[in-house]
């Protein structure tokens, strides 16, 4: 288990969400979307409220492929959650979601680096995601781990869909797509070394 620097017990942790949340990711994923109500940079509809989760063939897709992580509370109640999804030679965070009541005690830094962790596993090139560019829990949290603003003459093919698919919700020009190189797990760059 975790401990925080005077050895006391951390009250989360991270382990891989299972295909029976899909439900409790959805709740999730609306719950931290109100986080947004006051900036007026996302559409929430006539009923001031958001209607759309995250999709549960998007869940299942990120099941099937091993890429969804839950943050976990002493009592295995989900908290957050990080959803992932292969890109070629990047690995996609498509969602990352905390409940509001269990924001800032670090869960969206500790979801981002088993996505790191994953995405270093598995040999992808960067992790790679799209974000609002000023938003404090967004842009500039995501600097702070290291990830750098991609300039838009330099997105690939995916991210300018991704983007057009933005544009019936979001004010896009506030958004930008981020990526933070990856480097090689050890264990791959031997296996590689041993296969010559």
């Amino acid at each position: 288990m975790a401990t925080l620097a005077n050895d006391a017990p951390l009250p989360y942790r991270i382990r891989p969400a299972r295909g029976s949340e899909v439900g409790e990711l959805q709740n999730i994923d609306l719950a931290s979307a109100t986080l947004f109500r006051s900036t007026g940079l996302i559409d929430f509809g006539e009923l001031g409220e958001p209607s759309d989760p995250i999709p549960e063939d998007r869940l299942r897709q990120g099941f099937g492929d091993g890429l969804v992580w839950g943050a976990v509370d002493d009592r295995d109640n989900l908290v957050g959650f990080a959803l992932c999804s292969d890109r070629g030679d990047d690995l996609y965070l498509e969602q990352l979601s905390v409940l509001p009541r269990h924001g800032r005690q670090g869960l969206g830094a500790r979801l981002v680096r088993r996505a790191i962790v994953e995405a270093e596993a598995r040999s992808y090139k960067r992790l790679s995601l799209s974000t609002f560019r000023k938003v404090a829990w967004n842009g500039p949290f995501y600097r702070k781990l290291g990830f750098r603003e991609v300039p838009i003459w330099r997105l690939q093919d995916w991210q300018i869909e991704i983007r057009e698919l933005q544009k019936q919700t979001m004010d896009v020009r506030q958004r930008c797509f981020m990526q933070r190189p990856v480097k090689r797990a050890r264990f791959a760059i031997g296996m590689a070394a041993n296969a010559n």
